[in-house]
């Protein structure tokens, strides 16, 4: 049985499923959307054939969308981990089972890292993108003199947290955070509203593409989710109950 020998050089694994095409094998590595990686063997002669099934490609692909980007990321984690790049797929030779795990990790961890690589710049990007719009639309709205870009406040704990934008009236009324829809940018922001105080203080959370259900309801609970076309009467309104 293939997932005997699998286990056998790989007993790190928490699952093994055979197919007419091979074995999936899950892994402990993780893709941005903390969805575990699974990797594919197939038994070819004394050796096996292990490859990710092009979802490094498809993960940043749902998160980011930029050709450029993924490719560039694929072609460099296929270098460092010495893996080759087959239509979109990170794949290893392991020419006996002394070399299976070792294909197995390189696989794993080349295709989360690829994926985590793409997603971060196209999140960067596309964040900056952002910030560029949100800084049109409040200055335009209120005047630049009346908007501080990476404003910083002290956290309840004790912490520094940086906000991309604080609109201010006989003080700071409104408190500013781009959210993108993907872990490190949900799970950041969220820190940043929890630990503020939010007395006399309002916290938007603007997003222009959707979030999921599961980080709409984690945002929510510290702070007010603001459509980026929505921005300016949002912080228009706010600032009418600041004294």
């Amino acid at each position: 049985m293939l997932c005997d020998e699998i286990r056998a050089s790989f007993p790190i694994s928490s699952s093994c499923e055979e197919s007419e095409s091979g074995a999936v094998v899950s892994t402990h590595c993780l893709y941005p959307s903390a969805t575990p990686v699974r990797v594919f063997v197939a038994k070819v002669g004394d050796g096996f054939k292990v490859h990710d099934g092009g979802a490094a490609w498809r993960e940043a692909w749902l998160h980011g969308r930029d050709e450029h980007v993924i490719l560039s990321c694929l072609r460099k984690e296929s270098s460092i981990y010495r893996l080759e790049m087959i239509d979109g797929a990170l794949w290893a030779n392991a020419k006996s089972a002394d070399w299976l795990a070792a294909a197995i990790l390189a696989v794993a961890n080349g295709s989360a890292h690829a994926a985590i690589a793409a997603v971060m710049k196209t999140s960067a990007a596309s964040e900056e993108a952002m910030l560029v719009k949100m800084e049109a639309v409040l200055s335009e709205r209120f005047g630049k003199d009346s908007i501080v870009k990476e404003f910083h406040a002290r956290g309840k704990s004790g912490k520094d947290h940086r906000f991309d934008f604080a609109v201010h009236k006989k003080g700071v009324g409104i408190l500013i955070n781009a959210i993108l829809p993907h872990h490190n940018s949900v799970a950041s922001k969220y820190v940043s509203f929890a630990d503020t105080e939010s007395e006399g203080v309002h916290k938007f959370a603007v997003f222009e593409r959707g979030l999921d259900l599961d980080d709409v309801a984690l945002i929510q609970q510290v702070a007010e989710l603001v459509p980026l076309v929505s921005l300016a009467s949002g912080a228009k309104r706010a600032l009418a109950h600041v004294n």
